[in-house]
């Protein structure tokens, strides 16, 4: 069986050199050929390909695009494969025969591709590499053998190492050509092969390393404008946006279910059916249904599975009440009547303890206020939620356990002073409610009542602990409150001092509040109630109101006497430590023999005396130079390795001032010294002054970007 491997070049000879090298020493135990397919190279690319005696080569007089010359290496090949392979790759070792033996592990099987370093749609792997010689050691122990465990089911492979069965291609056809020069290629050829019957496969068994983007990166404004043409193009021909492939795989992954556990899963909005295809591979016995209201991607979809559905009137007509185990769903849509009433069908459809995860659009979500402000806002993005939308919808369609979570978008340099203006608008420390681009929702259906006594009893039998003290604090407190009283349990003050003490005994003392509040509206007098709430306001820090309940009591034995005596002692002290701490912060503002104030106030922190939260209240309330100073703090700490401390303060110094250049600066540095490159460009890249320093640091991270 021969494989015929076509490569597309425009320039980046060196690339290209590393590329082909590798598929001599890597692939000799295979009958292959190589075809490269040149689209008129200025560099010596043509030169070089000229001697290589064992290469086909097609030289273009003019750049035809990568679908073109792709086309043209199939229609001279006479392989019984088609590799696409990008010449900005280089292979390893295994890396043919893997892919071969799961390519005819099944007739069903109409292509491949493996993983790699850099690449969308979750094709790509944390590597510890930094140089091609351990990236060669890394991809020989990761390539070792063919393993069917690690063969994953997907909905397209990106192209940039695509092993095909040449007879799918002469059914299906070649690359459409109206992709040129390139992007969206790929996502069509997928489909293609999917809706002839195929199935496409991602060998996680198979890793070779891509530089990636070589041929686009350096123009990315016209890079971002083929993408949208390409997106176009695609959409036209399709009816769908290439988007709808989307896989929700964050999602998925918060489903709280065992691989083995037979689970009834609804996507709603689930596009050509990649989630459902990740959900079916995670969990091998689900059984998965989608809602997707276009109907050419709810066709794909149907190739994943039959359960697809072009309405949730669909689904409710056909499935009864509590049918589902999970629901999920990549955006909730705009907050309006129609979707507000859906929510409520979700809820129905869920059986009890059913979960529900979802994304909400965030309607402060600082693009958004910025198409507010020039005017172009439209009438979908209006209806994005606000964080209180979510709470009460999601109460008002009684769900339980309601967690949510502001997912943060990057924010582009260019904008931190627009959000920077926006918070201090709004009264606000933080630009975060401006950074959050979708609420994550998390809640559960829940019989109420069944649920809360459930889990008071668990407490009450001690069985199952912990699971259930977590849950209770995902109820509203009212809920659980109104559950005792129409309950009629007996010494009800009793119970509620018993769960209070279950909270604080795991560290949810605030939590223990309302159970405690209530009990001592019942009785005043009660001993164990006042002492409760001594203990809750102690766990909390608050020493004072800690020492005022406690003072209430009518019964002091001489072991709560000495404990009063302690915390009126402790009160005494934080005082003083607070004004040595203002002292000291305030010798190091002002480089009042500021290394000595510096060297106490780090072994202080070494020693735990003071806590980085009580700098950060004396700093925000009695300091000017508030960021240079925690930035100074942050720089030390990693000088003497206090190193949990280090981040934290940089974190506050830029809440503070989000463009301190020294900040930004040393914040790169030290990330940089720590081998966290990525991260370090990212702060380095915000800063302003290109000086010495800064550019020397940014030649050592575009050296090890060239590794």
């Amino acid at each position: 069986m021969k494989t015929s491997i076509v490569i597309a070049t425009y320039n980046k000879l060196e690339y290209t050199q590393l590329c082909i090298e590798s598929i001599r020493k890597f692939t000799s135990q295979h009958d292959y050929e190589i075809i490269v397919v040149d689209n008129h190279s200025t560099d010596d690319t043509a030169a070089w390909l000229s001697r290589q005696s064992d290469i086909k080569v097609v030289f273009n007089t003019e750049n035809l695009g990568f679908p073109k010359a792709c086309n043209q290496g199939i229609e001279i090949s006479t392989g019984d494969n088609i590799l696409l392979l990008n010449n900005d790759t280089i292979v390893t070792e295994n890396w043919l025969t893997n892919m071969l033996t799961c390519l005819y592990s099944s007739e069903e099987i109409g292509a491949v591709g493996s993983v790699t370093n850099s690449c969308s749609y979750g094709q790509s792997i944390q590597v510890p590499y930094r140089s091609v010689e351990e990236m060669h050691q890394f991809a020989a122990q990761f390539n070792q053998s063919s393993n069917p465990e690690l063969w994953e089911e997907r909905l397209k492979l990106v192209g940039y190492n695509m092993l095909l069965k040449k007879q799918v291609l002469d059914e299906i056809g070649l690359l459409d050509e109206r992709f040129t020069p390139g992007n969206f290629e790929d996502d069509d050829l997928s489909l293609r092969i999917k809706l002839a019957g195929y199935k496409l496969y991602l060998c996680k068994d198979t890793f070779i390393h891509h530089f990636g983007s070589v041929s686009f990166r350096n123009n990315a404004e016209a890079y971002n404008k083929l993408l949208r043409t390409n997106q176009d193009k695609f959409l036209e021909k399709w009816g769908f946006d290439p988007e709808r492939a989307i896989i929700h795989n964050g999602l998925v992954n918060l489903i709280e279910a065992a691989p083995n556990d037979f689970i009834r899963i609804l996507e709603i909005g689930s596009g050509c059916g990649g989630t459902l295809l990740y959900i079916k591979n995670k969990f091998s016995r689900a059984e998965v249904y989608g809602v997707e209201t276009n109907a050419f991607a709810a066709k794909v979809a149907a190739k994943v599975t039959s359960h697809v559905y072009l309405s949730l009137d669909e689904v409710w007509d056909l499935h009864k009440e509590g049918f589902f185990d999970v629901i999920i769903t990549g955006n909730l849509g705009g907050l309006n009547e129609k979707n507000v009433e859906n929510i409520k069908i979700l809820q129905q459809l869920l059986h009890d303890n059913g979960q529900l995860i979802a994304l909400a659009p965030n309607l402060l979500h600082y693009p958004t206020i910025k198409k507010m402000i020039a005017g172009s806002i439209t009438p979908s993005d209006l209806q994005n939620w606000r964080l209180s939308d979510v709470e009460e919808t999601f109460k008002a369609a009684e769900f339980m356990e309601l967690e949510i979570t502001g997912l943060v978008q990057e924010v582009f340099p260019q904008d931190q002073e627009f959000l920077q203006h926006l918070a201090e608008m709004a009264g606000l420390q933080t630009t975060k409610p401006y950074e959050i681009q979708n609420y994550l929702v998390k809640a559960r259906k829940c019989n109420k009542d069944q649920s809360v006594k459930t889990l008071i009893n668990n407490l009450l039998l001690q069985n199952d602990v912990q699971p259930s003290v977590n849950k209770l604090a995902k109820i509203d407190a009212e809920v659980t409150l109104s559950v005792i009283e129409d309950a009629g349990y007996e010494q009800k003050v009793e119970l509620l001092n018993y769960i209070a003490v279950q909270f604080i005994e795991h560290q949810k003392s605030d939590l223990a509040l309302p159970f405690l509040s209530r009990a001592f509206e019942l009785d005043a007098s009660h001993d164990p109630t006042l002492f409760n709430l001594g203990l809750a306001m102690y766990t909390q820090g608050h020493d004072q109101l800690a020492l005022d309940w406690l003072s209430l009591i009518s019964n002091k034995d001489a072991k709560l006497e000495h404990w009063m005596k302690q915390i009126e002692a402790d009160l005494y002290a934080k005082s003083y430590e607070k004004h040595k701490l203002k002292f000291l912060l305030r010798r190091m503002e002002n480089d009042v023999e500021g290394e000595a104030s510096l060297a106490e106030l780090l072994r202080m922190l070494g020693n735990g005396e003071v806590t980085i939260e009580q700098i950060y209240q004396v700093v925000e309330n009695d300091m000017v130079e508030k960021s240079q100073l925690l930035t100074k703090l942050a720089v030390s700490c990693y000088e003497h390795d206090l190193d949990d401390m280090v981040f934290p303060f940089f974190e506050k110094a830029l809440e503070f001032d989000t463009n301190n250049q020294d900040a930004l600066y040393l914040l790169a540095h030290i990330l940089y010294d720590l081998g966290e490159f990525d991260s370090a460009r990212i702060y380095l890249d915000r800063v302003q002054d290109k000086n010495s320093n800064v550019t020397e640091l940014m030649q050592k991270l575009s050296e090890v970007s060239a590794v």
